[in-house]
């Protein structure tokens, strides 16, 4: 509570004179990706992310308008400098784009079997069927492994169909995410998700482009996210969407 004081007292001189910049707000995406970001059945958006910048907004009292965009088309859009950023993984290749605004949380990436099968090595991957949704990456290794059978999915829902029909041995991608989309589309029951082997992990971050406009707000912006991870705001909505058993999920 002290720290959160101090950083609003701090805010008044520093935050206070952003308020009257023209064209102030922050264009900030969030992943159209449920339960990151999506548009629930009252047609509002919502979602982790969309909550998680939400929650920066009021700590802060800067101005962020937050949208719903496709994974395929964030960098892009990063790169021209159309948006000014949002929360995605860290990756090495597209560093020279962005500014690092606060770092968010780890996440484990990893392969998930159909119930049966056994992939207690990498190496047991090549003699298999792997889905993963169009445009993510999930290692070095994995990315760039010519061995591999990798089918491009273009969402969830195909997944899912594809593991019913038996045309998938198994599903590459974020543990988080897996465990909540194979649920939504009922094929939880279908996959051994204690014998999933982890590829690595990835870094979410919040982050700026390059031209953006509002690099002057990253120390703002990185004070707020190390606030609202230490008080527990960020802890509290990943509950909310994830079930308490997330952190499990995601060793």
């Amino acid at each position: 509570m002290l720290k959160t004081l101090l950083f609003c007292f701090c805010y008044f001189f520093t935050g206070y004179l952003f308020a009257f910049e023209p064209g102030n707000c922050l264009e900030f995406h969030v992943i159209s990706n449920a339960p990151i970001g999506f548009v629930n059945d009252d047609g509002n958006s919502t979602g982790v992310h969309w909550e998680y910048l939400t929650a920066l907004e009021k700590l802060t009292g800067l101005c962020i308008n937050k949208g719903l965009l496709p994974y395929p088309r964030i960098w892009h859009s990063i790169e021209k400098g159309d948006h000014d950023g949002g929360i995605v993984f860290k990756s090495d290749s597209r560093s020279k784009l962005v500014e690092y605004a606060g770092f968010i949380r780890k996440v484990k990436t990893v392969v998930i079997p159909v119930k049966g099968l056994s992939i207690s090595r990498y190496i047991d991957l090549h003699n298999i069927v792997i889905g993963k949704t169009r445009g993510t990456h999930l290692s070095e290794k994995f990315d760039s492994d010519k061995n591999l059978h990798v089918i491009e999915l273009n969402n969830y829902e195909q997944a899912a169909q594809m593991l019913k029909r038996g045309r998938i041995d198994a599903i590459a991608g974020s543990a988080l995410i897996l465990s909540y989309q194979l649920k939504k589309h009922g094929v939880l029951d279908r996959v051994d998700i204690k014998n999933k082997l982890a590829l690595g992990e990835k870094e979410q971050w919040l982050q700026l482009s390059k031209k953006s406009k509002h690099l002057n707000k990253i120390l703002v912006l990185k004070q707020a996210v190390e606030i609202l991870q230490q008080d527990g705001t960020f802890e509290h909505i990943m509950n909310k969407y994830y079930g308490q058993q997330w952190q499990q999920i995601n060793k």
